[in-house]
């Protein structure tokens, strides 16, 4: 096993937020929060958990999201990653027994480094987002007065894996592809960077906004195989990011979509897509039962967990066809909800 080295010490920052395994609602999340986040000058927590710092907002027009929670279905020994890194690549990973937790570690170090370099704009530090994003579904309702009397432009999510993407539709649209090329010409100033808009993200938290802020974003940060005990961050890329992150000037940038312009918004989405791929999934299941019974375990779910998802499921079938004779039954609105394992950035 690869030793970790002694990192600067900016990198060991991030080095102890992923350290620390959150996992949604725990006390280790709830702990964390108190004495990371809730010491930040300006900081305040709203009536969900949610954590809000504003940096100079009389200068900007921008928020930056991250979520605190991790996807760690259980607590591992004392809450904690035993961390290793590979000294040829500069990955960072664990010892493949928990998974790293760089989604969102990774861009909960990027907003603290920012606000500590005092970059101009609201920090939002969302719960519960790995649980079906709550945290930020409360933040958009219940914050609403509060996040329209700033004039907000733009939501920028720090919470994407791989290297390139500034993210343009969430399910629907939520960026314009003039923001997201201006975002990534910014970006690709760095030497090697290669940033474009792209528009197969799925859900994050600055999805929940879209309807008051007219350009929100997910950025990509460098990590792999997220939600599974092989990911990985690429610590370099990260360093590099974060210095490119705190030149930008954000306030630059265009602002081009119109609120209106979504297909659905994610509190409405028909989960009815699922019962359409069965199918195709069944047949895959059959042709690679090994393969995908080894990607199941990759992603660190147990026997014990996937037994009672299939129970649960089976009663929710049973539901389902007890459900179906009664009048004006909605079914644009059925009584499941996916895994935990199922939603990738």
């Amino acid at each position: 096993m690869l030793a970790i080295t002694t990192p600067a010490n900016d990198v060991q920052k991030l080095f102890n937020i992923l350290e620390i395994q959150r996992p949604s609602g725990s006390q280790t999340e709830e702990d964390w929060v108190t004495n990371n986040l809730l010491s930040l000058e300006g900081a305040r927590m709203d009536a969900y958990g949610n954590v809000f710092v504003e940096v100079s907002m009389d200068k900007s027009t921008t928020m930056f999201s991250c979520h605190t929670d991790t996807v760690h279905p259980k607590p591992h020994a004392d809450y904690k990653n035993k961390l290793v890194i590979d000294p040829m690549t500069n990955h960072l990973f664990t010892d493949h027994k928990s998974q790293l937790g760089a989604d969102d570690g990774t861009g909960i170090w990027f907003m603290l480094a920012m606000i500590e370099a005092k970059v101009p704009g609201l920090y939002a530090f969302h719960r519960d987002e790995e649980v079906g994003g709550l945290g930020s579904s409360a933040s958009a309702k219940d914050n609403y007065e509060y996040l329209m009397a700033l004039g907000l432009n733009r939501c920028v999510a720090f919470d994407r894996h791989y290297y390139e993407d500034v993210i343009t539709h969430q399910g629907t649209r939520c960026a314009s592809d003039e923001f997201a090329q201006a975002l990534s010409n910014e970006l690709n100033i760095t030497p090697g960077f290669k940033f474009k808009p792209c528009d197969t993200g799925v859900f994050t938290d600055s999805a929940n906004y879209t309807h008051m802020i007219p350009e929100c974003t997910n950025l990509s940060v460098g990590y792999w195989s997220q939600h599974t005990i092989k990911e990985t961050q690429d610590v370099g890329f990260a360093e590099k990011l974060l210095a490119r992150l705190l030149q930008i000037d954000w306030e630059a940038l265009p602002t081009s979509r119109d609120v209106t312009d979504n297909d659905f918004s994610f509190d409405d989405y028909d989960y009815g897509f699922y019962d359409r791929g069965a199918s195709d999934m069944l047949e895959l299941c059959e042709d690679y039962p090994i393969m995908i019974a080894e990607i199941l375990e990759d992603y660190g779910v147990t026997v014990q967990e996937l037994r009672e998802q299939i129970d649960d499921k089976l009663d929710l079938v049973a539901t389902k066809t007890t459900k179906k004779t009664q009048p004006g039954y909605d079914w644009d609105s059925p009584p499941w909800n996916t895994p935990p394992w199922s939603s990738y950035k």
